[in-house]
Order: structure tokens, then sequence, then C-alpha cells
């Protein structure tokens, strides 16, 4: 039996149900158009939502898919894939696999023990990934827990380019993304895109993961603090590199997880 949704037709796609709507765009489940029969929706595909009763000119939220596909060459086992694409006027499209993950926030929500070494390994692959961007000349422009899908292995995916920029090129004038999060300079206005603005904001995530991690020894915490610090300094030059970001993630992480799993008392007692 068809799905309801199998009507409609975008490129080789079959759109599926709606599942999520933001800035003038939405996401729908997707299969291959010659899939009419399968019960299976393995994609998501992602174009302009309709705002036909809005007065919103369509062209307006179809030129945040420029920006997603001319960063979509862009390939990191942490940055979501892009599959397909299509920069119509009218009804521009990207196709990326359905991932079995839940944003950051409900998923660190689904941990009764939640450890400093997992946080610090998280925001380490989020960082892997901006790095990414950042050696290929791009800037995410939106890094929030929403963007943010980690699987039940804790495989993180960086996720929606669609406030990606060219770095030091012209930021848009009206800020888009989530205020929580972004750089102040960012949110702001008016300034050119710089890979310090995603420092920002990954500092702002691993402070929030840093508060929702169990109780640990001080010694371990200060140092993650240290470098949140720097993070997010409202000084851009005053935030490391993702280079730096990423070294200094895995070697705390290395360096808690040590602090974090110790010998069981009776092995303890044996060994002496």
């Amino acid at each position: 039996m068809n799905s309801p949704y199998s009507q409609r037709i975008l490129g080789i796609w079959r759109v599926g149900q709606s599942i999520a709507k933001g800035n003038g765009t939405e996401l729908f489940l997707a299969q291959a158009a010659d899939a009419a029969d399968s019960p299976r929706w393995d994609y998501v595909l992602k174009t302009v939502a309709n705002t036909s009763n809005q007065g919103v000119p369509a062209a307006q939220p179809a030129r945040r898919f420029s920006q997603i596909i001319a960063s979509s060459g862009i390939k990191h086992p942490n940055l979501v894939p892009v599959l397909d694409q299509s920069d119509g006027v009218t009804s521009p499209y990207v196709v990326m696999p359905r991932l079995n993950a839940l944003n950051l926030t409900d998923r660190i929500s689904e941990i009764p023990q939640f450890a400093l070494p997992v946080a610090l390994w998280w925001t380490r692959q989020l960082a892997q990934a901006t790095q990414a961007l950042h050696q290929n000349g791009w800037i995410h422009g939106d890094i929030t827990p929403d963007n943010v899908l980690v699987d039940s292995q804790g495989h993180v995916t960086l996720i929606d380019l669609g406030n990606a920029a060219r770095i030091h090129s012209p930021m848009q004038p009206l800020f888009r993304g989530t205020a929580d999060y972004a750089a102040p300079e960012l949110a702001a206005g008016n300034t050119a895109a710089l890979p310090a603005m995603d420092i920002h904001s990954l500092g702002r995530i691993l402070l929030q993961t840093l508060a929702l991690t169990e109780p640990t020894q001080s010694r371990s915490v200060e140092p993650v603090a240290d470098l949140i610090e720097q993070m997010i300094s409202p000084d851009p030059l005053e935030r490391p590199s993702t280079t730096d970001v990423v070294a200094r993630l895995l070697k705390l992480e290395i360096e808690t997880l040590g602090c974090h799993i110790v010998p069981e008392r009776k092995t303890i007692r044996r060994a002496a």
C-alpha cells in the first residue's frame, strides 16, 4: 500500500512525511522515487518550506541552499554527508542519510550518569568536524545542541550548514542563528565570517555539557574550565584555533578518563 505522502517527487526522490521546520526550510522523510511500494524511508530531504500563506518569497529561504550546496564537498566522519542536491530556484533541496540519533541535549538526558570524559569525547568529535570546515575555508555559523546529533554508540554528527559562510566573507546583516550559542560579534551582525565564531559556539556547548556531568575531582574540571574560558572570550583574537582545541580536548579526554576509571577496592588489595 502506498504511503499517503507518496505523491510529491523532487528529482529522483519521493517526498514523505514532514518531520521539522525552521527558518523558511522544511525537512521531510524521503525514499527513491521508484520505491513507491517500499515501507522504508531511509533519507531526509531538506527543501524550502511552503510559505505561500505567510507572504514570504520562496527565493528568500532558497538562498540558504546555495551555502549548503557550496560546502557539501567537505567530507568528514563527523559532518553530515550530502548525498544529492539541486539548486533549482523554486524547489532547491539537499538529501542526507536518515540518522538513528538524537540531538545533544536529548541524548544526554538518556544517560543516568553523564561522565566528564564522555562530554570531552563528544565535544572533540564536534570540534573535528568544525576543523574540517575551517581547513576548507568555511565556518558553520550556527553550532548548537540542536545541530549536533549523537547516536547510541556516542558517534557525533554536525548537521545543518544553512548558515555556513566562506571565511572572511561578509556575514548577513540580519542574524538568523541561535543567540545563546552565537559569538557576540556574530550576533551583532555586519562582520566578516571568522573561525573564532565557531570556537565560541563550541565553548558554549562544552560549558553546557560540563554542567550536566556527574560530580568529579576539581583537578579534572579546572583545566576544562580554563579551556572554556578561552573559547568563549569576548575577544575573538584570544580564542584558540580549532586545531588547538581538538588537541587540548583529546589530551583532557585521556587524562580525565584515567581519573574516572579506577580499580575496584578488591583489585587494589590484591595488588598490594
